[in-house]
């Protein structure tokens, strides 16, 4: 007896029936392939992140010298304060304050950049979509 394939709408592709063992072999193909996605874009998204985080690092190393060059200014002013008549002090004043502002600054903009910096965002989403789709493999997505 022969069977009766589906007629499919005009313009489109006969419908393949395949077999069960094809469908599993299929699945466990795509599934590799789709994990192996997810371990690209997790590593693209580390090294971006890897990126702005020596940047960010460098930005706290340079506040925190001149923060350091800073204290012994301040240091060299209170020196000149307590030695010396007022001319020079003031000098020494105003490049202490200088550098303590710049690397107040500096620091600031690289700790605020640490803050901001997520780990890998597209590959966690990704993940939590692909965990919730393997719990529900039968649930037709809604749009």
């Amino acid at each position: 007896m022969a069977r009766a394939m589906p007629v499919p709408p005009e313009g489109k592709k006969p419908i393949e029936e395949k077999s069960t063992p094809n469908l599993v072999r299929q699945i466990i193909q795509e599934t590799g392939e789709l994990i192996q996605q997810e371990f690209r874009l997790l590593r693209q998204e580390l090294l971006e992140a890897l990126g702005k985080a020596s940047t960010a690092g460098a930005l706290i190393g340079v506040g925190a010298i001149l923060l350091l060059l800073g204290a012994v200014y301040l240091g060299a002013t209170f020196m000149l304060l307590l030695s010396l008549a007022v001319t020079p002090w003031i000098s020494a004043a105003i490049v202490t304050l200088i550098f303590l502002a710049i690397g107040g600054i500096v620091v600031y903009v690289g700790i605020r950049n640490f803050r901001n910096l997520k780990l890998a965002p597209r590959t966690v989403e990704t993940l939590k979509e692909d965990a919730e789709w393997l719990s529900h493999p039968t649930k037709l997505e809604e749009k």
